[in-house]
């Protein structure tokens, strides 16, 4: 597994997560909501901490399970259901649901690669 990209993902996710909480008019131009913000938040930090932090073995359970949660998030806003586990909507538009399947499939690619290791 490529650490490296894991923290690029996480950092990334989160910081899109802030920013869409922070800032308004950031949140309407990523077409996300505030659920959805929200959710790249805890996501992104999750992310962040299996590449920072997370052993081998959280890394081989936790990325595809976040992984996972993103593919689920940004199909469910591609069908227009954006608020099916909660009251607070995901996503405003195509936007936020490409940006969490976008998360998604890198996620999966990384969980499936093989690792290299210097010989």
């Amino acid at each position: 597994m490529n650490k490296n990209l894991v923290k690029i993902i996480g950092l990334v996710q989160g910081a899109a997560g802030l920013l869409g909480t922070a800032s308004a008019g950031a949140s309407s131009a990523m077409q996300t909501a505030q659920g959805g913000d929200i959710f790249n938040l805890l996501s992104g930090a999750a992310l962040g901490f299996l590449g920072l932090k997370g052993t081998a073995s959280q890394q081989k359970v936790g990325l595809p399970a976040v992984s996972g949660l993103n593919g689920l998030v940004g199909l469910l806003g591609l069908l227009g259901a954006n608020n099916p586990l909660s009251a607070l909507q995901m996503n405003n538009g195509t936007g936020g649901s490409l940006i969490n399947i976008a998360i998604s499939a890198i996620g999966f690619i990384v969980s499936f690669m093989k690792n290299k290791s210097a010989k």
